[in-house]
């Protein structure tokens, strides 16, 4: 008696969590790695339980449409001191990102390829870019990164992925597609010759193959697609059966005696109809139930709220009308700080992909290096393309006194918003002097604002 006193006491000054109570799911007690539980087939049926909402739900598909929007979009910029060899190596960068000369397949363009391989990654947790010794990728989707069917005795496969005592990734097992249904054995590529794009939240000992963010929102997704269904349904049997016709309880006869009834044949589908009524006879639709209900849509939006913050998304972006203009500035704000982290990730993969187009180039004599210069020494940068100003004018203002005060610098302002500050200086002086080989002088500072007249000074 005194064992179970003291047991419930011990229990009252814990964690809660340690304590679900009769009415809630026991958690395990054991912490396995994170693959386990995405094993197997276990890992194509995420995939394509996403594909398949996708396919068919326009929500689903909207939110990795805005997701990559944000996350996706990127400029090269090489920022060496010489100019020349920044001018080279962009040019290089340039001519490689045509489809012919990005993709084995001719299909996308650098930037199209990236941003394939975000919504890939979204969609199946994370993506294979193979390079080719001709300098261009081949993109394997995750269904495709399988175990080899014979392993040997002394390799650690985990997921179709070869790792090493501490987890890193040696090799990749890639399935070839046959058919439109089938796979059969393939490759197995070595790590260093592929990039690894995923979404990663526990360490190389913990995590081998990545798990989109979007796995929390699946079964809440599909829930809202299947009641939008019903709903539909039953707003359309509504209609349908909707008319309701009274016969009059006066029965007016004819010559012959023949009891008069009205013509009661309406088509729904040919346009306007008119039909005649006996004496007494009365033609109505059925009130409206209210279906869908307010609660229903009420609870509908909650449900999808809580899906989009599976990715971060405000649902200020899928109701425009839900809040006012510092709402949705707020939401905005918080929504590109969210970014960030994902912006990374792009950022490393395209890192990993720019030093292997330098090597290639110097390999193939198209790019060669001043004396004692390795490609190590190279510097350059991928510039995200952030959204247009929601208030171009305050917010100009606001950066030019942070510049004026130290707080900021233009090559910062410049950069977050998607462009160069000594590129824009180039090309306004080139601007200037095109306009003065015309004879037209063009002034890009802003007016001064003569002050109002009307202002009464306080002393």
């Amino acid at each position: 008696m005194m064992k179970a006193i003291r047991s419930k006491v011990a229990s009252l000054f814990s964690y809660d969590a340690l304590n679900p109570g009769e009415n809630r799911l026991s958690t395990s007690t054991r912490t396995v790695r994170e693959d386990y539980h995405v094993r197997g087939s276990r890992h194509t049926a995420l995939q394509e339980n996403a594909n398949d909402l996708c396919r068919n739900m326009s929500i689903a598909a909207w939110m990795i449409r805005k997701h990559c929007d944000y996350v996706a979009e990127f400029r090269f910029q090489s920022r060496n001191e010489d100019d020349n060899l920044n001018t080279l190596v962009e040019r290089l960068m340039e001519e490689d990102s045509v489809p012919s000369r990005m993709d084995v397949a001719g299909r996308y363009s650098r930037e199209k390829m990236f941003r394939v391989a975000e919504q890939r990654r979204m969609i199946g947790g994370d993506v294979l870019l193979v390079k080719l010794n001709d300098g261009r990728l081949q993109g394997i989707q995750a269904d495709l990164v399988k175990t080899p069917d014979k392993e040997r005795s002394n390799e650690n496969w985990i997921n179709g992925v070869l790792v090493n005592s501490v987890g890193k990734p040696v090799a990749y097992g890639v399935r070839e597609r046959v058919g439109l249904t089938g796979t059969d054995s393939g490759r197995t590529i070595k790590a260093s010759n592929a990039i690894h794009f995923g979404f990663f939240t526990g360490f190389a000992n913990d995590q081998v193959r990545g798990i989109s963010p979007i796995v929390s929102a699946l079964n809440p997704l599909r829930d809202t697609y299947e009641n939008f269904d019903y709903a539909l349904a039953r707003s359309k049997v509504e209609q349908l059966c909707g008319l309701k016709i009274t016969l009059g309880s006066e029965q007016e006869t004819d010559e012959e005696g023949n009891v008069i009834r009205g013509n009661h044949e309406v088509d729904f589908n040919g346009g306007p109809s008119l039909f005649r009524l006996a004496p007494g006879e009365d033609a109505n639709f059925i009130a409206n139930s209210g279906q869908p209900s307010n609660q229903f849509q009420d609870f509908q939006n909650q449900i999808i709220m809580a899906s989009l913050k599976a990715v971060d998304i405000p649902f200020s972006f899928y109701r425009e009308d839900f809040t006012n203009f510092f709402g949705s500035r707020a939401a905005a704000l918080n929504y590109e700080r969210s970014c960030k982290d994902k912006r990374a990730d792009q950022v490393n993969m395209r890192n990993d992909f720019t030093n292997w187009k330098l090597s290639t180039w110097i390999r193939d004599g198209r790019l060669s290096l001043p004396s004692q210069m390795k490609v190590s020494d190279l510097a350059w940068e991928w510039i995200p393309q952030s959204q247009s100003w929601w208030d171009p004018a305050k917010e100009l203002v606001g950066q030019v006194g942070a510049i004026a005060a130290g707080l900021e610098t233009p090559q910062r302002v410049a950069r977050a918003n998607g462009s160069d500050f000594e590129e824009n200086i180039k090309d306004i002086a080139k601007a200037r002097d095109f306009a003065k080989s015309f004879g037209v002088n063009v002034s890009f500072a802003p007016e001064e604002q003569e002050p109002d007249q009307t202002t009464t000074e306080i002393k």
